[in-house]
């Protein structure tokens, strides 16, 4: 939306403009998954290293490039390893995550992540159609999985409520606000809507092609699909609603259906 309103100004300002601070967090973000997955570190606390430098990397980026400081922007890394430690001594302490979206949720209400798309007013009417694609993108999921791989949907509290704590408080999270609220609007302002979002989808599906979350070729190869899928329509959500809302409830409910997702 700044780019249709400032088209000189984007046209003039240099591609890497206001991503010198967002690099750096970038950089440091690579070399800690590089030592969590490839160093000899133990496996637990490769986890926590693992979580805080990826969703808390990308949230970080997100976060300086909206305006807010290194500094403060940093709280979401120390949220993030602190859920993940809580996480590995019992299953209900991954219910922790959650101290993330609310710290966001008040930095959005004082107005401060305008500029990633998440402020008032609040589009709810736009958020429940997101909800409803969302849906419809996860009903697509499960049948072709269960009638090509055999899976079937059930229900283990235990396995459930953990991996929904971490899709909600930190993957769907740190991919919304940086793959589409940071991305997809830096690349809007210099090229066509559709350039810009083929770019952005495309970065978000290499990131789950190296996941170090997910284990095997085949499920990285299908993760990236349905994250370009989901990029692409949240991405729609976006231009047409001018906020970030639509498209978290569409990814919250995408992953919510995936988790009741198991082998027969």
């Amino acid at each position: 939306m700044w780019a249709l309103r400032h088209p000189a100004e984007a046209a003039a300002a240099p591609f890497w403009q206001d991503w010198r601070r967002a690099r750096l967090v970038a950089l440091l973000s690579v070399l800690a998954l590089g030592i969590s997955a490839f160093g000899d570190v133990p496996q637990p606390f490769a986890a926590v290293i693992g979580v805080a430098a990826l969703h808390g990397g990308l949230l970080v980026a997100a976060l300086v490039w909206s305006g807010i400081s290194l500094r403060e922007a940093g709280v979401v890394v120390v949220l993030l390893a602190l859920a993940r430690v809580f996480a590995t001594y019992h299953p209900m302490g991954a219910l922790t995550y959650f101290f993330t979206p609310c710290w966001l949720a008040r930095l959005a209400l004082q107005g401060r992540l305008r500029r990633l798309g998440l402020a008032a007013p609040w589009p709810w009417g736009a958020v429940a159609i997101g909800g409803l694609a969302g849906i419809a993108l996860a009903v697509h999921l499960v049948t072709c999985a269960s009638r090509t791989l055999g899976y079937v949907v059930r229900i283990d509290t235990t396995v459930l409520v953990p991996a929904l704590a971490y899709d909600l408080g930190a993957n769907v999270l740190s991919a919304e606000l940086f793959f589409r609220g940071a991305v997809l609007q830096h690349l809007w302002r210099r090229w066509t809507f559709e350039h810009a979002l083929v770019a952005a989808a495309g970065a978000a599906a290499v990131r789950y092609c190296f996941d170090p979350f997910v284990a095997t070729p085949e499920l990285r190869v299908g993760a990236a699909v349905y994250m370009v899928l989901l990029a692409l329509l949240n991405g729609g959500l976006y231009k047409w609603s001018g906020s970030l809302l639509p498209g978290l409830a569409a990814a919250t409910v995408f992953f919510a259906c995936y988790r009741l997702l198991g082998s027969a």
